[in-house]
């Protein structure tokens, strides 16, 4: 008997108010965030904060993509300015929360990380950070300078199309369970000030 698999169907997630919780850090400046006809903006000025959307169930994900421009400055040198705490900013940041073991909740932690816990359905000690147009080479990755439990890809995005929109197309080596999304963009370490956008935010 031959069986066939079904590939499994694009997922689109939903850019609205109603799907994503502001996230802001307790001594940084948030971000100004819209949200207009499917898209999410980031006004950023020296500022950070990001997106939180939770899945009701993990999911196994090995493709992710999306469209997404900027405009404005990001205060970048290069590779190894990129790996340290005053070069970790980036125009658009799409963090994959990877499902993982329960962690021991520390009394003394941020307010925002209880609220990232209270928020999702599953444990996570896990995530990877999707950059695009980053220092590194699309396909190179490195841990980030204030969290071992994180990891930065840089992902490839197509030429312009129209008003500046870029499209990324990222296909993981192997499947990632995934218990939520997060969105971020910030200027606060490099002292940057720009407006970046998504759109079209698919997992497969």
């Amino acid at each position: 008997m031959l069986l066939l698999s079904h590939p499994v169907k694009a997922e689109q997630v939903v850019l609205d108010q109603l799907h994503f919780d502001h996230i802001k850090f307790k001594r940084v400046k948030p971000n100004t965030v819209t949200f207009h006809d499917g898209t999410i903006s980031f006004e950023v000025n020296e500022t950070a904060s990001f997106m939180l959307h939770a899945f009701e169930d993990a999911r196994s994900v090995s493709r992710v993509a999306f469209d997404w421009k900027a405009n404005g400055k990001l205060n970048k040198r290069d590779v190894e300015h990129e790996t340290t705490r005053k070069g970790d900013d980036a125009w658009l940041r799409v963090g994959l929360i990877l499902k993982g073991e329960p962690q021991l909740l520390d009394p003394l932690v941020p307010s925002w990380v209880k609220q990232v816990r209270n928020t999702l359905k599953y444990p996570s000690d896990e995530m990877v950070y999707l950059v695009p147009d980053a220092r590194h080479a699309p396909g190179k990755s490195w841990p980030s300078p204030f969290s071992k439990q994180i990891r930065m890809i840089s992902v490839a995005s197509s030429t312009e199309k129209e008003n500046g929109w870029r499209s990324v197309n990222y296909v993981s080596p192997q499947p990632l369970q995934v218990i939520g999304i997060w969105l971020m963009a910030d200027g606060d370490n490099t002292q940057s000030s720009f407006r970046s956008s998504i759109r079209k935010l698919q997992v497969q």
